[in-house]
């Protein structure tokens, strides 16, 4: 689940996974506020594990949105939320770079969905 210019990063990542054999949602997320909460709560319905991914500081943002409304829904889900995590602030460099350095980039997002799917069994 992904939100702005991070979308492309987890299309790129569920392509990655469905070549490993394994089913990924891709759900982009188009403001989060106003947001459609009936439709994320449909939309994270059946999944094992979430994964959000943001260009920013992992809080107060998409993840915290999602992890709202998965906890009111009681969605039995493990959440991940990918982004900058507190206190580290975004550096001057290269995008792909710091995507990499922060793990939010295709090959982390895949590598991560992976991690959280054995943990689950």
């Amino acid at each position: 689940m992904a939100t702005g210019s991070t979308v492309h990063e987890i299309v790129d990542a569920a392509t990655r996974l469905a070549d490993a054999g394994i089913q990924a949602k891709v759900i982009s997320v188009p403001s989060i506020r106003p947001c459609d909460t009936d439709a994320l709560r449909a939309a994270l319905t059946g999944c094992h594990a979430v994964i959000t991914v943001e260009e920013h500081n992992i809080n107060g943002g998409l993840g915290s949105l999602v992890a709202e409304v998965m906890a009111e829904s009681a969605l039995p889900a493990t959440l991940k939320r990918l982004g900058i995590p507190d206190g580290e602030y975004a550096a001057a460099a290269d995008r792909g770079y710091l995507r990499q350095r922060h793990g939010f980039d295709a090959a982390s997002i895949a590598a991560q969905a992976e991690i959280m799917l054995r943990k689950a069994g």
